[in-house]
This record gives C-alpha cells, structure tokens and sequence, in this order.
C-alpha cells in the first residue's frame, strides 16, 4: 500500500511529486543532443488546410450529400448533353410513329399477333380447322367443329383479352425500345435508327428527348432563380443589417410586406399583364434574337422570373441581417471604420465574406423550391409556352391518356421528385460541411 502512486487529479494546480522522484534516476545519454531525425520528426509539419478544403473534406465524408452530388450530375449530363446524342428534336413529328410504347414487337411477331386475333365467319374457321386436321391426317368430331363454331362467334380465342396479354398467350414477349412499323422495316432492310426509348407522344414527338429538355428548362429556372435570390437577397439583407436603426426597421416591414404576397397570384397576375405587350414586341421585331428568345419562353416563364426577383429573395435576406448583426460587433470590423473604410467595403470586403456559407446553403436550398414552382406552373398550364415542354407541362399532358400511358406522367413525375429530393439532400450536406460549429 505504501508504493501505490496517486493519480493525478485533473485540473489541480499541485506537481505530480511521483514523476519528479524519478528524476533522479536519469543517466547521462538522457541528456544527449537529439539526432536530426529526431529533431525532424518532433514537430510534424502538416499543410495548412483553407476553410474550403476542409468543408470539401468533412461533405465527401457525407455519403448521403455525395450520392446526391452524383444524382444532380447526372441529371445534368441527361438534360444537357443527352439531347445532342438523340437525333430527335423537342418538336419534331415523327409521322407513322405516333403512341408508341417504350417497347416494340418485330414484324413477323405482328403478323402473328394478327392472325391470332382476326375474326373468321364461323363456316370459314370450320373449314381451316378441317383443312389443318386433314394435313395431319386426323379428323374433327362433331363436338370439335361446334367448339369452333361457339369461339369463332363470340371473336375467336383472343376475345376480350388486351394487345399485351395475346402476345403473352402467344410466348411473344417485348423488346426493349419502341419502333414504328416504317422504323422496323428500315431496320430490317440493314439501315440503322434510334429507338424511341420512353416511346411517342399522339403527335409522334420522341417522349426521350421531350423529357431531357423538360429537365434542362426546369434546373435551368431553378438556377437562375437560385442566382436572382444571391444577388438580390444578400446586398439587401447586409445593407439592412449593418446599417440598422430606423433603415433596418424600414427595410423590414418591407419584406413583412413581401412575405404576406402569394406567388403564384403575382405570376399570373404579371403574366397576364405583359402577354399583350410581349406578343406586339415580337411581331414588331421580327428575326430580332431578343424577340426570338421571348417566343420561345413565352410571357409566363418571363413572368416567372420576375416573380422570383421580387419574392424568392426574402428568406436569404432574412439570414444575411442576422448574420451581420452579429458579425459587425467583432473587432476588425470596429478596426476597418476607424482605418476609414466606408461602409460599402466593409459589407464587400469583411462581411459577406464571412458569410459565404449561409449564402451558398440557402441558395442551394432555394434551387428545388424554384424548380417545384415551375413544375407546379407548368402543370397549371401557366408556365412554358408550346412547344417547348417542361416537366409540368409533360404531367399535365399525360393526364388526358393515364388509364393506357400510365408511364407518360411517372416518366416525369419520378424526375421531378428525383432532381428535388437531390438538390434538398446536397443542401442538407453543404450546410452542415460549411458550419463552422460542425467542424470534428
């Protein structure tokens, strides 16, 4: 009991007097110059890490955000680049292939198809059934020939079962990519088509190429609505917050103000507005590039824009203020007014910059809510004009067909909630990577 060391109480101010009785017991190598490979490896030299790099390092450590990152990739690699592999365009009409299915039966399977489900008169399919009886060299009964006789008058073996289920009953089973009957004959004759891979619309339009560019004008407005929401959400919510006072309350009644507006009533209230004018400045500037443009988008996207640049931008704002509230009161920014700085370089130099990562979360979280509104518009049809498609306007579309072209509104419907569910994930991952409390 007497050699039982004590151990040392942590946060106690008295020396551990056991080690220092050790003392005693050191040699003269103890106190011997320490090699250069000691010296080398005493202090380890690391490279210094930035504050994005170690953002970047804890988000790939977030399986979920990466798995997201790639779906997003992907998605614009689909929308963007996808179209200039198809030789289809949004709007071509591709006639003899009009409702094709995803998938597709070859010639001869037709044919049989044909034949199985054409209607005899009752006397001819007794006299074919005979015919086919005596090549083999048997014979039909009287049951037999009535048994014809009853199938062939209530439509033959096939009655009432649908297209799919009488090559089913036939051991026909489809191929992969839907083609027309000119397509196929092409094909046999050796030349080379693209299959329609999602099939074709009533007017024959590849449902492939129409969802690719669905998908890019959907993230495309949600990253301009993204950008519209950066730039006009952080000036406005810095000025407010690092002027303060009597702006900072007028600056914000303004957006009280803004908040109670619904989005939707201001779309189509300034669509409706500026559809007239639009319409007369395109036929008055024919061939114009500006003019051009406008007709393709049409006044309600333009609307749609507009709306984002007077509403979206409230949240941001918002975010920014308190932030600034509380970074104004550190010391270099009390340094920066007494050197002289104005006001203006101090928010651009000192104080958005230490805020770049709320900027960056919430803009990235604002992509999918933009990219839902238009969706949602699009659906309404408010949104694109035709014939260029998005989306919401492919659901909408697919709804007069649902109960034989189910696959027309899941085919679109599954990317929206897809490209949403992506751009909310990889949010979640960048804001919890670019919080400095998170930091392990």
């Amino acid at each position: 009991m007497a050699n039982r060391k004590k151990k040392p109480v942590i946060g106690s101010l008295q020396p551990d007097v056991d080690s220092m009785l050790d003392w005693n017991t050191l040699t003269n190598d103890d106190f011997a110059p320490a090699s250069s490979e000691e010296k080398a490896d005493f202090i380890q030299q690391r490279k210094s890490v930035s504050y994005w790099s170690d953002a970047w390092r804890r988000l790939r450590k977030n399986v979920v955000a990466m798995v997201a990152l790639g779906v997003i990739v992907l998605l614009i690699l689909f929308a963007f680049v996808g179209p200039m592999l198809v030789p289809y365009g949004y709007e071509q009409r591709n006639l003899g292939a009009e409702n094709l299915y995803p998938h597709h039966y070859t010639l001869e399977e037709q044919e049989q198809y044909r034949q199985a489900t054409s209607t005899l008169d009752p006397q001819e399919a007794v006299e074919q059934a005979r015919a086919e009886a005596e090549a083999k060299g048997e014979k039909l009964t009287s049951r037999e020939e009535a048994l014809i006789r009853a199938k062939a008058k209530t439509g033959g073996e096939y009655a009432g079962m649908s297209e799919e289920e009488v090559y089913a009953a036939l051991g026909i089973h489809s191929h992969p990519f839907g083609y027309s009957n000119e397509e196929l004959e092409r094909i046999a004759n050796g030349e080379k088509v693209f299959p329609h891979v999602f099939g074709t619309d009533k007017l024959g339009r590849d449902i492939m190429v129409r969802t690719m560019y669905g998908t890019r004008v959907s993230m495309t407005i949600g990253l301009a609505a993204a950008f519209i929401v950066l730039i006009i959400g952080s000036l406005y919510g810095s000025i407010s917050g690092y002027f303060g006072g009597k702006v900072d309350v007028v600056m914000q009644r303004i957006v009280d103000v803004i908040y109670s507006v619904p989005e939707v009533l201001v779309i189509l209230l300034i669509s409706t507005s500026m559809s007239p004018h639009i319409t007369q400045f395109i036929s008055d500037h024919q061939g114009n590039a500006l003019a051009e443009f406008m007709r393709t988008i049409g006044p309600n996207l333009i609307a749609m824009f507009i709306a984002f640049g007077l509403l979206y931008w409230v949240s941001l704002s918002r975010i920014i203020r308190g932030q600034i509230l509380q970074l104004k009161q550190q010391e270099y920014v009390t340094a920066a007014r007494a050197l002289g700085a104005s006001g203006g370089r101090i928010i651009r130099r000192h104080l958005l910059p230490n805020c770049i990562g709320q900027i960056v979360v919430t803009t990235c979280l604002q992509i999918p809510s933009a990219i839902f509104l238009e969706s949602f518009m699009s659906y309404l049809g408010v949104g694109v004009s035709a014939p260029l498609t998005s989306l919401g306007s492919m659901c909408r579309d697919a709804l007069s067909g649902f109960t034989t072209y189910t696959y027309r509104l899941i085919i679109p419907a599954v990317i929206i909630s897809v490209m949403i569910l992506a751009f909310n994930l990889f949010g979640d991952g960048l804001r919890d990577a670019l919080d400095p409390r998170l930091k392990k």
